[in-house]
């Protein structure tokens, strides 16, 4: 399980917008944050393992977060969805 802060990892909520300066530095940044979080779910998902990502942005909904992760946990979310 990982928990992603939304602008670090590109999400694509109103948290996960790149600034309005310096995108010349953020935009490669961002995208390099991006494709390593697909690369290790995918050595992962190689390895046998079930990976849960929880955006930062879903922290704010305690009940929905809470329904999701024993969703997961019990096996009826497709951890391919949370990527």
């Amino acid at each position: 399980m990982f928990v992603h802060g939304c602008f670090w990892h590109g999400h694509g909520c109103a948290k996960g917008k790149l600034p309005k300066s310096r995108l010349d530095y953020w935009g490669p940044k961002i995208e390099s944050n991006i494709d390593r979080d697909k690369s290790r779910l995918q050595q992962l998902k190689e390895l046998g393992w079930k990976s849960y990502v929880v955006w930062q942005c879903e922290l704010a909904d305690e009940s929905t977060l809470k329904s999701n992760l024993v969703s997961f946990l019990e096996g009826r979310i497709d951890p391919e969805v949370t990527a």
